[in-house]
């Protein structure tokens, strides 16, 4: 064999010699990834689902009951909202007006003659009612203000309503004598009613200072609420709670 077919032999050889290496080493890495898909994996748990924030409008759980002529808390309400004080209060300043179409307003059908104007009340009263507001719509259900902030007439000397800060609440259907219409769209039927004394959890749990049913002897029930006169100013502390 001459030098230039011996040198051919020997590259060809060489070659061959890499190709193999190259085949062998591919089976290898082939069988340690099969065996490596054969081990057992670890079980690993799913997710947790993540929880709904909670309403913004609930500060309290609800209570348990909620008989008539209970208050909550059990105090005063002098004690739990604070007496009136007719040398701070200032309407001009102390006063907001609040419209929500959620909300059946017994002034607007009072007629002309009579100058109560239930959209008026304290600006301490504002974070507790919008609160109520949305809960009593979260019921499918109509809230109905029937006295709000009153200077005169009918109401005591010390009645909270003469600063705005109390609220006399029921719920429409619950008076036979209120239509069962909207007072915004007359061919729109308002939602179904509320008892009273859920309508007075509610109360509770969006953060009056003083709830009660009350149940006088002249006048139908009804709930009567009431909040301290720094009420829209101080920080709410109370765990939100969502009971849906």
């Amino acid at each position: 064999m001459t030098t230039v077919g011996k040198i051919i032999v020997a590259v060809l050889g060489i070659h061959l010699f890499i190709l193999l290496v190259i085949v062998v080493s591919g089976s290898c890495s082939c069988r340690h990834e099969e065996g490596k898909e054969q081990l057992p994996q670890e079980e690993t748990a799913p997710p947790e689902p993540e929880k709904p924030a909670p309403p913004v409008y609930q500060v309290r759980p609800f209570p348990d009951k909620f008989p008539r002529r209970a208050c909550m808390p059990d105090i005063k309400e002098s004690e739990a909202s604070g007496a009136i004080s007719n040398s701070t209060f200032s309407p001009g300043r102390d006063l907001v007006y609040i419209d929500d179409s959620r909300v059946w307003w017994e002034s607007d059908f009072d007629g002309e003659t009579d100058d109560e104007d239930d959209h008026s009340m304290h600006r301490a009263m504002e974070p507790a009612f919008r609160r109520l507001v949305e809960l009593v719509a979260m019921s499918n259900a109509t809230l109905r203000v029937q006295e709000a902030y009153r200077p005169a007439t009918i109401h005591s000397a010390q009645s909270l309503h003469k600063e705005g800060r109390a609220l006399d609440l029921t719920c429409p259907d619950l008076d036979p004598s209120v239509p069962q219409t909207s007072p915004r769209d007359g061919k729109q039927v308002l939602p179904s009613p509320l008892s009273l004394e859920i309508l007075a959890k509610l109360c509770w749990a969006a953060g009056f200072d003083w709830v009660y049913y009350e149940v006088p002897k002249n006048s139908g029930a009804h709930l009567h609420v009431s909040v301290r006169r720094d009420a829209a100013d101080r920080p709410q502390t109370d765990k939100i709670i969502d009971n849906r």
